[in-house]
C-alpha cells in the first residue's frame, strides 16, 4: 500500500479545485452579445423604429451567433460593439441614458438627425468614449459648464450644426487627449 504524503495531498487537491476553473467561462471587459444585441433593440424602439434601420431584427431563437454585429450601422470589436454609426436615420427622439450600457462604445455617430433637447449629458456614462458626432441635429440650450465629465479618452467632439446659444465652456480644454473639436 502506497503512503500518502503531503506532496501527494497538494497534488490531489490541487487537480481538484483547478477543473472547476477550466469549465468556468472567463469574464474579461466583453459583454454578452444578447445583452448587446437587446440594449440596440430597445434603443431602436426608443427611437421609434426608424424605417432605416428596420434590418435590425433579433437573432433567430436558438441561434449561437448574434447578427447585430453585421448590422452596417454597427462596429465590433472581438464579438463586441465600440461603434454606432447612425447617420442621417431620421432619428427625432433623444439620446437614451442605456446607450452607454453598451460597455465598449468607444465610438458614437449620430449626425444629420432630429435629436432635439438640450446636450445629452447621459453621455457621461459612456467612459470608453474616443470619438463623438452630434453635428447637424436639434440639440439647444447650453453646452454644460462640466462637458468634461465626458469620457477622459476622448478625440474628436463635434457639435457643430446645432442650436447651443451660450458661450463655448472653458471644459471643452480639459480633454486631455482631444485632437479634434
Amino acid at each position: 500500500m502506497s503512503k500518502i504524503t503531503p506532496t501527494t495531498t497538494f497534488q490531489i487537491l490541487l487537480s481538484i479545485f483547478s477543473v472547476p476553473l477550466l469549465i468556468v467561462p472567463l469574464q474579461g471587459n466583453s459583454q454578452s452579445t444578447d445583452s448587446e444585441q437587446t440594449i440596440l433593440l430597445r434603443l431602436k424602439g426608443h427611437w421609434s423604429n426608424p424605417p432605416s434601420i428596420n434590418h435590425w431584427t433579433p437573432s433567430p431563437p436558438n441561434s449561437n451567433s448574434s447578427t447585430h454585429c453585421n448590422w452596417t450601422e454597427i462596429t465590433c470589436s472581438n464579438g463586441s460593439v465600440t461603434g454606432l454609426s447612425l447617420i442621417n436615420k431620421t432619428i427625432t427622439g433623444p439620446i437614451p441614458p442605456f446607450i452607454c450600457d453598451l460597455k465598449n462604445l468607444t465610438a458614437i455617430d449620430l449626425q444629420y438627425n432630429y435629436i432635439p433637447g438640450p446636450f445629452p449629458t447621459a453621455l457621461y456614462n459612456c467612459t470608453k468614449l474616443e470619438h463623438l458626432d452630434l453635428s447637424q441635429n436639434l440639440f439647444v440650450g447650453c453646452i454644460p459648464g462640466d462637458v468634461d465629465r465626458l469620457s477622459t479618452h476622448l478625440r474628436t467632439f463635434n457639435l457643430s450644426g446645432n442650436n447651443f446659444t451660450c458661450d463655448v465652456p472653458a471644459a471643452i480644454g480639459r480633454f486631455p487627449e482631444l485632437t479634434t473639436l
